[in-house]
């Protein structure tokens, strides 16, 4: 099993994903050129944006691209 630190939160990833399982911080350089569309109003946002900057609606990382 191996273990990532989130460099954000601190808290442990098992997993080798792109962002942490908890705060959603990307580790590594995917995502610096993608844009997420809001599922509401489809807003374009930064990869990286928890919430949308228009509406406020939650945003995962993946979600729509």
């Amino acid at each position: 099993m191996i273990e990532e630190f989130c460099p954000k939160c601190g808290k442990p990833n098992v997993s080798q994903s792109a962002w942490c399982e908890y705060c959603l911080t990307y580790f590594n350089e995917y995502g610096k050129d993608v844009t997420l569309y809001c599922p509401e109003c489809s807003h374009p946002n930064d990869y990286n944006s928890s919430h949308c900057e228009v509406c406020y609606e939650p945003l995962k990382p993946g979600q729509v691209e």
